[in-house]
């Protein structure tokens, strides 16, 4: 692909004569440093909207109904998949669950079973407090097999009291493994409470995964500081502000724990030398809150052209435990904003090595998609970035978000499957979000699943964590906090809360806990919902006796164990891209 841009090089040069960008935030600044942002009071932030994740099953709760009577029809909801019901019979059949009270219901999720594979059609009906069942999804002529799961979201979340299935056509006998109901929790009146004050700059806050409770704090400037129960400890874990390039966009960016760190004592740091982006190895001391800045092993260093988008975000993957590396397309000016096309440098991509297995200094995963391909790098796990930064994986799913800076207009944030073999294609620089810049008919590139634009103060996108399957990130200028949800192939992403203040990333604890760096601030912030846990309703509306109450907590992750979530109207766009055009 690298070929095409040959013969457009002359008349694109006069282009980018005409062209001056000037960014205002972290990792984005075109022609120098950005300024340190002056610390400011933060602002009582405004009341948002609810989110909702998926709680668990209730569908023994209810009470089963079929058309073809049968006395294992209560295996449908026994959660046992080796168990089932069959009509004995043809379409059309239907089997009922109705529930004493009204539940808050977000996804149902049905498990066929089918002697051979063909062509069905369903309906799924809900009952409602109107004592009335209406029609809610219907599908006709869909290819089902044996062991198929189809997944029906309820979108947005209704108070139910009735789940009808309608078979309407079947290749044999109807029948199901499995009906599954899952109720709600709503996530709502977030806000951001402060765990510790007095950093320099803070860029990331995350743990070691020891279990030890400690929050890890990445100052700009070149130290690592330790949170314990909202103290900071008084020695840094490391300080290596000596060998450090700061600030602007260059500085120390991020910390991250290999899998096997309560063993190996190592951990491994990225930071900008004043020529080079660097990924280090360094080791504890005896001392588990001290680390040894002499224990220092360079593992890889990227030559940069220009001190901006020196990238440097880091992340374990928790399927293949393999070390994943943002790396920018070099800023500045000249042609360095080609770079995230050309596979003959690390510059403006996703790397993924092996830096576990003893290799020196780093393996190549074999799997890799470019490995012993001509021209290519093989550390290229995808390609087609600016400056990804706070990327984050789902550890339930393995699932990766991918946040990318643009250029002058809007900001985006990408998300690669858990079964990707690598190779995507994201876009930039033909592409800036979900607009195309200078060439749009470009076959293979992968799209974002959500973009916002520049207005109203927002400059450049930061990451990332993953709750509950939601991709929580910010902008580093406004402060405004999202969350970003996938419902089968739609996206929605809603503001969480606006921070007031520049927020250079978003991180976790061990057990889930969100945190925002406030960057000028000097301060690590708690992201905390209010958890509105499921309960039955009566037929007004109103919870009944016994159900579970709204209540605070600091854990949202321990609320819902979802994969996916509800949708409301998103703050801003985000639609189903994410496929190869």
């Amino acid at each position: 692909m690298i070929q095409r841009f040959t013969f457009t090089l002359v008349f694109l040069t006069g282009i980018l004569l005409l062209v001056s960008f000037s960014r205002t935030a972290i990792a984005q600044s075109e022609s120098g440093p950005t300024p340190t942002p002056q610390p400011e009071a933060v602002t009582t932030p405004t009341p948002q909207t609810s989110l909702t994740v998926q709680g668990e099953n209730i569908a023994a709760l209810g009470i089963v109904d079929v058309s073809a009577n049968d006395p294992n029809m209560e295996n449908v909801i026994d959660g046992d998949l080796a168990t089932m019901w069959t009509a004995r019979d043809i379409a059309p059949q239907w089997l009922s669950i109705e529930f004493e009270d009204l539940h808050l219901v977000s996804k149902i999720e049905l498990v066929i079973t089918q002697s051979d594979a063909g062509l069905t059609s369903h309906e799924l009906w809900l009952g409602d407090d109107s004592h009335t069942v209406t029609p809610y999804k219907r599908f006709d002529n869909i290819h089902t097999e044996d062991g198929q799961i189809i997944e029906l979201f309820v979108d947005p979340p209704r108070r139910i009291n009735r789940v009808f299935l309608l078979t309407r056509q079947s290749t044999g006998w109807v029948g199901w493994y499995e009906v599954k109901v899952f109720n709600a929790v709503e996530l709502t009146a977030w806000q951001l409470n402060e765990t510790a004050t007095g950093f320099e700059l803070p860029v990331q806050a995350t743990h070691a995964g020891d279990g030890s409770g400690r929050i890890f704090v990445v100052e700009h400037k070149g130290r690592i500081r330790i949170v314990k129960d909202g103290v900071i400890n008084q020695e840094p874990f490391l300080d290596i502000s000596d060998r450090v390039q700061c600030c602007g966009e260059q500085g120390l960016y991020n910390i991250v724990f290999p899998p096997t760190y309560t063993d190996s004592r190592h951990f491994y740091v990225s930071y900008t030398s004043p020529t080079h982006t660097v990924i280090s190895r360094f080791r504890t001391t005896s001392d588990p809150d001290i680390a040894d800045p002499d224990s220092e092993e360079v593992l890889l260093t990227i030559a940069q052209p220009h001190p901006s988008h020196n990238g440097g975000s880091m992340s374990f993957s928790p399927k293949d435990g393999y070390l994943y590396i943002g790396s920018g397309d070099g800023g500045g000016g000249g042609f360095n904003w080609l770079n995230p096309l050309d596979p003959g440098t690390l510059l403006g991509k996703l790397l993924r090595i092996d830096v576990e297995s003893g290799g020196q200094p780093y393996d190549i995963p074999p799997s890799n998609p470019f490995v012993d391909v001509d021209g290519y790098r093989p550390e290229i796990w995808a390609m087609g970035l600016r400056n990804p930064w706070g990327f984050a994986f789902d550890r339930q799913t393995g699932a990766l978000y991918i946040p990318d800076a643009g250029r002058t207009l809007r900001e985006e944030v990408n998300f690669q499957e858990a079964g990707s073999a690598g190779g995507e294609n994201y876009g930039y620089s033909f592409w800036e979000g979900n607009y195309c810049t200078w060439s749009c008919n470009v076959d293979n590139l992968v799209y974002p699943v959500s973009v916002y634009d520049h207005g109203q103060g927002n400059c450049v996108v930061v990451g990332g964590a993953v709750m509950s399957s939601i991709f929580v990130y910010a902008d580093f200028c406004k402060g405004s906090i999202w969350g970003l949800q996938r419902q089968g192939d739609r996206w929605h992403s809603r503001l969480l809360i606006d921070a007031g203040t520049a927020i250079s990333s978003i991180g976790s604890d061990e057990t889930g806990n969100l945190y925002a760096t406030a960057y000028a601030l000097g301060k690590v912030l708690q992201l905390v919902p209010k958890v509105i846990a499921p309960g039955a309703a009566n037929e007004n509306g109103a919870e009944t006796e016994g159900s579970d109450e709204e209540k605070e907590t600091d854990t949202p992750e321990n609320a819902a164990d979802s994969e996916d979530g509800e949708e409301e109207a998103g703050s801003h766009e985000s639609a189903a891209y994410g496929e190869k055009r």
